[in-house]
């Protein structure tokens, strides 16, 4: 039987490092209550996975947040920025003899718990698995090799980032099986995309409540 681990990237709460382009818009403080709930819905949604799970925070371990201390091993990303983090989440994978692994974010209202054990069983067919999202990023990806170099040598947060890692796992000539896209959470519009409602006490303040 296979050894399946799911790792999850989750930021720290930290006023100012949270959804920066959604505090933009609608203030710190929203940014990370927002940011409180799309983790909230990652944690439930993968409580009852049959896998090991990880949880991967950005700067240090919290022990008294969503994720249950028995069902969850913590531990703090490593490196420099998000690609050398990601890759180096899987190089400890392997390194701990796991056969499949995939790593998800946090930020996606929309992910579930099917998709991730559809995820898991695509490996058995499939290189590499990928969730695209609808902004041209990622919000997982899953290997069953650690595949050096494949997500530290490339930047993130721009629209052609699944394109760009799309290309570079055809040129190493590897399949590849993309999961449903879907929306994850970084700006104002894809609140309204993803049909999440904010209703502030203060309109003046906030401006028109998100989703009317």
């Amino acid at each position: 039987m296979s050894k399946e681990v799911l790792s999850v990237f989750v930021k720290n709460l930290i006023p100012g490092t949270v959804k920066t382009r959604l505090a933009k818009d609608l203030g710190t403080d929203v940014a990370i209550e927002i940011y409180k709930e799309l983790v909230g819905i990652t944690a439930e949604v993968t409580d009852t996975l049959k896998v090991d799970k990880y949880i991967y925070y950005s700067e240090y371990i919290e022990s008294n947040d969503q994720f249950d201390n028995a069902k969850y091993q913590k531990h703090i990303q490593e490196g420099k920025d998000l690609g050398q983090r990601m890759q180096n989440c899987f190089y400890d994978a392997f390194e701990l003899d796991f056969d499949k692994i995939i790593l998800v974010g946090s930020d996606n209202p929309d992910i579930t718990g099917q998709i991730i054990s559809q995820g898991f069983a695509e490996l058995d067919k499939h290189d590499i698995i990928i969730g695209p999202s609808q902004d041209g990023g990622i919000y997982l990806i899953g290997m069953k090799e650690p595949h050096e170099n494949l997500l530290n040598k490339r930047t993130y947060g721009h629209k052609e980032v699944l394109n760009e890692l799309l290309d570079e796992i055809d040129n190493r000539n590897l399949s590849v099986f993309k999961l449903p896209t879907l929306i994850d959470i970084d700006v104002k519009d894809d609140l309204k995309k993803a049909g999440i409602e904010i209703v502030f006490e203060d309109k003046d303040d906030f401006g028109e409540n998100i989703g009317d």
